[in-house]
């Protein structure tokens, strides 16, 4: 059977739904994202920036900043950021974030990543992470990226993106979706390929998939999962076939999940 890249667990609500949705679910957790070690730590930062070849004098456009982090990485390495979002209350604590670490080269404005409100050919840099896997149409995210970078521009994705196996696939889409409503999909790397291609966007650099680990407590806190719900969920993974645990690294003591792991991959596309 053939796989459709784009099929899978798809969300029932329309699009205007799914991003009211996000934006509820973010406003109240804003100050959990700015702490979250997902998000404030990792090697994939340090990864971004320097794919990314900055010179010092690229405008860097940050898609869907949440708490800020990318945003603050690249504004120590370019003239100048803009941090955008479709959550105001994000906005306003990434501000509070980047202005904690005297940076005064960022700009933060509110933004639907599939309708982007900048002129074509404005940025030289475009960045989008831990993020994009809550796009309804991740073909209109794309081709609003393909828009606004100047020729020779760089496109730098960085998120969850499912494993290429179909169990595996469906199993990592299912928990992420039953921790938070507003995730849609985690897409394999060959769809991302796919989507920037379609719009003339050519592949430079395609990282291999590395898995993070989720602390189950911090994971399910983070987006304020009710209780029964947070054992639901853990019932449900421990539950699993043996394939999809060991790639998962599903943990337990004393009949809990303790952690386990998502996989999460960079791509890298230049605008000709």
């Amino acid at each position: 059977m053939s796989h459709d890249p784009f099929s899978g667990l798809p969300s029932q609500l329309p699009s205007d739904d799914i991003k009211q949705l996000a934006k509820a679910q973010f406003a109240g957790s804003a100050e959990r994202f700015v702490a979250s070690p997902l998000h404030r730590l990792g090697d994939d930062l340090l990864q971004m920036v320097s794919l990314a070849k900055l010179s010092g004098t690229e405008r860097v456009l940050d898609v869907a900043t949440g708490g800020g982090h990318t945003a603050l990485a690249f504004s120590r390495h370019a003239k100048e950021v803009v941090a955008s979002d479709l959550t105001p209350r994000m906005l306003e604590v990434a501000a509070q974030f980047v202005a904690e670490h005297q940076q005064d080269n960022v700009r933060f404005v509110l933004a639907d990543a599939e309708a982007l409100p900048f002129p074509d050919a404005d940025f030289d840099v475009v960045t989008a992470r831990l993020a994009p896997h809550h796009f309804p149409s991740p073909a209109r995210f794309v081709q609003q990226v393909a828009r606004v970078l100047r020729p020779g521009g760089r496109f730098i994705l960085d998120d969850n993106m499912a494993p290429e196996d179909d169990e595996l696939d469906a199993f990592m889409d299912r928990f992420e979706r039953w921790r938070d409503p507003s995730h849609v999909r985690a897409h394999r790397m060959s769809a991302w390929r796919t989507l920037c291609e379609s719009v003339g966007l050519r592949i430079t650099e395609v990282t291999p998939l590395a898995k993070k680990v989720y602390p189950f407590d911090e994971w399910t806190e983070r987006m304020r999962l009710p209780s029964q719900q947070t054992r639901a969920l853990s019932d449900w993974l421990l539950q699993a076939s043996a394939h999809c645990r060991d790639f998962f690294d599903v943990r337990e003591s004393d009949g809990k999940v303790v952690s386990l792991c998502a996989t999460f991959g960079i791509l890298v596309a230049t605008k000709p």
